[in-house]
C-alpha cells in the first residue's frame, strides 16, 4: 500500500487510474484543488491587503505607463465580452470555461474596476514572491489571485415577499447560492488574469513590493535584520 508522498502525512495515496492524483492521498489532492497547492493555505485577507493596497499605490503613480495601460485594455476588452451574468443556482452542469465567464460578468455587473483586478493580480503576486514560507508555482499563483477575485462578487442574492397562509399576508424571503470556489473554475479565472497581468507584475512586483516594506515593513516570514552595536 502506498502512502501519501507530503512528508508527514500517513494516509494512503489515491488508486492509480482515480480522478486523483496518484502520489497523494485524497485529502491533500482536494486540498490542492481549493487552495493551488497540496500544503499551503490559501491567504488570508489581511495577509493580502496591504500588498493589494501597495499595487493600488503603484498604480495610482504609473497610469499612464504604457505596459500598465497595455494590460489595462486588455482586461478592459475582456471584462466587456463575458456577456450576462447568470445566477449562480443555474451553473450546475456547466463547463469550467462558462463558470469562469460568468463569474467576470458577475463582476463586471458589481461594478468592480478593471484596476482593482489588476491591483489584485499584483498583490498576490507580490505576496507570494515576498513569503519565504510561500509555494512558489504558477498554479498556487493563479489560484490565490483566483479566489481573492472571486470573492468580490461570488453570489447570487434574492429578496422577495411570498405569501403566508397561517395569516393570509406576506412574510420576506431571501435568497443566497454561492458557487463552489475550487477545481478547474479558479484555474480558469486565474489563467484570464494571468494572461492580461502577467507581463506588468513582472516588471513591477519588486516595486509594489519595496511600498508595501516602506509602509508596513519586512513581511515576517523575513529574519530580522541585526543592529550595529
Amino acid at each position: 500500500m502506498s502512502r501519501c508522498s507530503l512528508p508527514g502525512c500517513r494516509r494512503e495515496a489515491a488508486r492509480p487510474g482515480g480522478k486523483r492524483e496518484f502520489f497523494y492521498c485524497r485529502y491533500h489532492a482536494q486540498f490542492k484543488a481549493r487552495h493551488g497547492s497540496h500544503w499551503h493555505q490559501t491567504y488570508k485577507a489581511t495577509e493580502l491587503l496591504p500588498y493589494i493596497k501597495s499595487a493600488q499605490h503603484w498604480i495610482k503613480e504609473h497610469r499612464e505607463d504604457p505596459i500598465y495601460r497595455g494590460t489595462y485594455w486588455e482586461l478592459e476588452h475582456f471584462m466587456a465580452a463575458t456577456g450576462r451574468a447568470d445566477a449562480a443556482m443555474s451553473l450546475r452542469g456547466q463547463t469550467a470555461e462558462y463558470r469562469a465567464r460568468v463569474a467576470f460578468a458577475r463582476i463586471r455587473a458589481a461594478g468592480i474596476p478593471t484596476p482593482r483586478l489588476i491591483a489584485i493580480y499584483l498583490g498576490v503576486s507580490a505576496l507570494i514572491e515576498d513569503d519565504f514560507g510561500s509555494h512558489r508555482t504558477r498554479e498556487f499563483r493563479i489560484v490565490q489571485a483566483a479566489k481573492a477575485v472571486h470573492r468580490l462578487a461570488s453570489g447570487t442574492h434574492r429578496k422577495w415577499d411570498a405569501w403566508e397562509p397561517l395569516t393570509g399576508g406576506t412574510r420576506p424571503v431571501e435568497l443566497h447560492a454561492y458557487p463552489r470556489s475550487s477545481g478547474h473554475v479558479l484555474r480558469k479565472i486565474g489563467e484570464a488574469l494571468e494572461k492580461a497581468c502577467e507581463e506588468l507584475a513582472r516588471a513591477v512586483v519588486p516595486e509594489v513590493i519595496a511600498k508595501r516594506t516602506q509602509q508596513f515593513g519586512p513581511h515576517p516570514s523575513h529574519p530580522p535584520v541585526a543592529q550595529a552595536s
